[in-house]
């Protein structure tokens, strides 16, 4: 299949399809593995990466934002806030 899509966005098509692959496994529902999608399925799950890589966009957009603000409501800065964990992984490690 050839593309002109940046390499960055079909790898996280493929690592954002394989994650979620793995989540739908864990409550009992099988999909196809990445290497095994046809053409129109991976040009889904790379219109899904898209929509993803513009939603980070736009929270980091709307992050800056906030954090430009001069009165910002107290609590914790970016750096201080927890990451959240993914189920059966602790905040700290490195996804698969």
């Amino acid at each position: 299949m050839t593309t002109n899509m940046p390499f960055a966005l079909q790898a996280l098509a493929r690592h954002y399809y394989e994650a979620r692959r793995q989540v739908l496994a864990q409550a009992g529902i099988t999909t196809t593995p990445w290497y095994r999608l046809t053409a129109s399925e991976r040009a889904v799950a790379e219109a899904e990466a898209q929509i993803v890589q513009e939603a980070c966009r736009r929270a980091a957009e709307e992050q800056q934002a906030f954090d430009a603000l001069p009165q910002r409501a107290a609590g914790p800065t970016a750096a201080e806030r927890p990451l959240l964990a993914v189920e059966g992984k602790s905040a700290g490690s490195a996804a698969a």
